[in-house]
């Protein structure tokens, strides 16, 4: 590789990375360090959700708040782009992060909450109904499309989980349950720890009292997830 070829791609990973969102895992009331633009305007995001107000010291922030997109767009004020700023995030479904945002000199940036414990996509929650005739099967199959679409259900009660389970080399959590009259639903976030690609076959979650399973990825590789939806 001549040394012309060499600079452009370092150049262009710099800028990249420069470029590329900060990502934040968090859960409800967590805290979160990230660093802002005190020359431009930067967004704030959370993923699966929509953010409905911003707490703030008065003064230290200008905000514009996309109710549309639920997302926010927020700016250094001079009073305050040499100090770190604190700033509450409250979403559309009452989760509440504690930001540190820290001023720099550098270009505009994206901060993307990201809350695996969120039950429902998007914002706009769209109801599902339990069909027409209401047998056995049908319910079964209204819940697992529930909870394959991250949707309410008629009927439901749907909250989000923080039970994990203790698999060995295997990282296994429950991250939302629906709770019906006749049936519980739960979606559980399986992770293949190893070094070796996992097989998942539904037999092995089968226990007395459960009625369907679906597992959306059979098949994993090693630091790869997927949903498993049970139904009992």
């Amino acid at each position: 590789m001549n040394n012309l070829l060499r600079s452009i791609l370092i150049l262009f990973f710099i800028s990249a990375s420069a470029q590329a969102a900060q990502v934040k895992e968090v859960e409800d009331g967590d805290e979160f360090t990230a660093e802002i633009s005190k020359l431009d305007i930067n967004r704030v995001k959370v993923v699966g959700d929509r953010i409905r107000d911003v707490k703030i010291n008065s003064g230290d922030l200008d905000i514009s708040l996309d109710e549309k997109n639920g997302e926010v767009y927020i700016r250094a004020a001079h009073s305050a782009e040499n100090k770190p700023i604190n700033i509450f995030v409250i979403t559309q479904q009452n989760f509440t992060y504690k930001g540190i945002l820290y001023p720099r000199s550098i270009p505009s940036e994206q901060i993307i909450l990201r809350n695996d414990s969120v039950p429902l996509g998007g914002g706009d929650v769209e109801l599902v109904k339990v069909g027409g005739k209401n047998s056995y099967e049908q319910q079964i199959i209204s819940l697992m499309k529930a909870m394959r679409e991250k949707k309410r259900l008629e009927s439901y009660q749907v909250k989000s989980d923080k039970k994990h389970i203790d698999l060995g080399d295997l990282s296994m959590r429950r991250s939302s349950v629906y709770k019906g009259q006749n049936f519980i639903g739960e979606i559980f976030v399986l992770k293949n720890s190893t070094n070796q690609v996992l097989n998942l076959d539904e037999k092995i979650f089968f226990k007395n009292g459960v009625k369907a399973i679906k597992i959306e990825k059979s098949d994993l590789l090693p630091e790869e997830t997927t949903e498993i939806y049970i139904v009992n």
